[in-house]
């Protein structure tokens, strides 16, 4: 069984299985939770999920700084 640490790394772990043939063999554990697929769409399914939490992981890591510009004749103030 997998253990979950990054979603990226999760991600890696799946394609790496689905290259051997091993993904709907293996039991995967997310967060707790034991996870295993019984077909290929739902592989393709989990991959795409991976990609978004990876991406929402991302974002929580950047700082995002507020920027206002403002042109003298536009009346903005």
């Amino acid at each position: 069984m997998a253990d979950f640490t990054t979603w990226a790394a999760l991600k890696t772990t799946l394609l790496d299985d689905l290259s051997n043939g091993s993904v709907l063999t293996q039991s995967y554990s997310i967060e707790g939770r034991s996870r295993r697929f019984h077909s290929l769409m739902e592989v393709k399914d989990f991959l795409m999920l991976c990609d978004i939490m990876t991406m929402a992981a991302d974002a929580e890591d950047r700082k995002f700084t507020h920027v206002q510009f403002e042109r003298p004749s536009s009346g903005v103030s």
